[in-house]
């Protein structure tokens, strides 16, 4: 048998220890250990230098739970567990698996049922260990509230391989909590197009990374309108799409450094009443019909002061309605974000009201705050079933019952005065629409 350098060079308890100890008052000394055979000296940045071409290092070996029962394990710990047949270490917070890019786990692609219905906490078959799902939906345009919830910082890529699109309700209730998704808007994942997800731990929900159609915008079988503010359009030749209405005084406004951007300013001046609005197409008014397309409008404004009192009564809105043109506050066939000082305790309330004149309203318990930018969001789903209404970003609430009537509509937005001498205005940046069918 082979004798190694060691055992030739000191005692079996050196071999054992790989110290020196020296008696009397001296301190303990370390030395390095070279163990070979062919007697060379450890590398001088070496505590133990192993040199062999027959024989390999053994380090512990046991079970999982032996090895996560290891009590405050040192931070770079090294452990091969005997269950998983893989290396592991301790990074200092937890242990962590050891795999070697050759035979880390490749691309793993389900392909699950078409999507005939909503789906809520979705979780196809394979779902946990796919990298790729390659979904598809009907004719309905349906929607995926949530996903089963993985590991945190896990990545799935969601391909829509059919024929129709699919989109990502953010926040919906019909997931449970933890599988739900956030983002600040619906994410529409056309045919033909994938939006990479990922599960944030941190927050318990997925994050969109890529959405294929921000702002909505859609290149097949869509409209999209979308002006940020400045001249205000007067004539067919200023812009073909927007068009105002109302008898309010309306100018553009200069960037200031209360007011970042251009705006129109909806401006009642003294006038006791009367109303000012835009909407679109201005060739219409109608962009889509209700039930054969996904319909959303969205506005960015603020308003520099109080709209309304008790002596100076005002109302605001953003809608998708059957009449953009129509200032009402209760007009039939329309849904959307509105705000009266005298209704609603002051807050910012959503609401549709159907053809026959039934209003669903929901408090969003937010109240109208001076010099306060929002960016409202309403948007109506294909099938009719729901709209969805956010502030900020936020989803503030969702209505299934007393939609409009299978009609045409179009996005509006829209400033009232209806008493009070006192002058007030909106500064409105922004005023989109658009609306996607299958």
């Amino acid at each position: 048998m082979t004798t190694y350098s060691i055992a030739r060079r000191c005692s079996a308890f050196l071999l054992f220890t790989g110290v020196w100890l020296f008696s009397g008052p001296f301190p303990r000394a370390w030395a390095q250990v070279a163990v070979n055979t062919d007697g060379s000296s450890a590398d001088p940045s070496a505590m133990l230098d192993v040199k062999s071409t027959l024989r390999g290092v053994l380090i512990p070996r046991m079970s999982t739970a032996e090895r996560t029962a290891i009590t405050t394990p040192a931070t770079g710990l090294l452990a091969f567990d005997s269950d998983t047949n893989t290396f592991w270490f301790y990074n200092g917070t937890a242990w962590e698996q050891l795999i070697s890019a050759s035979i880390a786990a490749g691309p793993n692609v389900i392909t699950p049922p078409q999507l005939t219905a909503s789906a809520h906490n979705y979780n196809p078959a394979g779902f946990g260990n796919a990298t790729v799902v390659r979904i598809s939906g009907d004719i309905g345009f349906q929607m995926i509230s949530g996903f089963n919830a993985e590991t945190n910082g896990e990545e799935k890529t969601i391909v829509n391989v059919g024929n129709y699109p699919v989109y990502l309700a953010p926040e919906h209730s019909g997931s449970t909590a933890a599988n739900r998704i956030s983002y600040f808007e619906e994410v529409v994942i056309p045919p033909g197009t994938s939006c990479r997800v990922l599960y944030d731990g941190v927050i318990s929900r997925w994050r969109p990374l890529t959405p294929p159609c921000p702002n909505y915008m859609h290149s097949k079988r869509s409209v999209h309108y979308d002006k940020s503010a400045g001249k205000i359009p007067e004539g067919a030749s200023d812009d073909i799409h927007i068009d105002v209405f109302g008898s309010l005084q309306q100018t553009a406004t200069d960037p200031s450094a209360t007011s970042p951007f251009t705006s129109w300013n909806f401006n009642t001046g003294s006038a006791t009443a009367g109303g000012l609005g835009l909407f679109y197409p201005r060739s219409s008014e109608d962009m889509a019909q209700v039930g054969s397309a996904h319909i959303v409008a969205k506005m960015h404004f603020k308003s520099p002061a109080q709209l309304g009192d008790e002596t100076n009564n005002y109302y605001f809105f953003l809608r998708i309605a059957d009449l953009p043109s129509s200032g009402f506050w209760n007009q039939n066939n329309s849904l959307g974000l509105r705000y009266w000082h005298s209704v609603n305790s002051g807050n910012w309330q959503c609401y549709s009201r159907s053809n026959t004149g039934t209003d669903t309203a929901l408090d969003t318990g937010i109240p109208f705050a001076v010099n306060t930018e929002y960016e409202l969001l309403v948007t109506l789903n294909k099938s009719n079933t729901e709209a969805t209404y956010y502030i900020n970003g936020v989803v503030v609430g969702r209505i299934t019952t007393n939609l409009p009537a299978a009609v045409s509509v179009g996005p509006s937005t829209h400033l009232e005065k209806l008493s009070g001498n006192s002058a007030r205005s909106v500064l409105a940046y922004r005023f989109m629409g658009a609306a996607i069918a299958p």
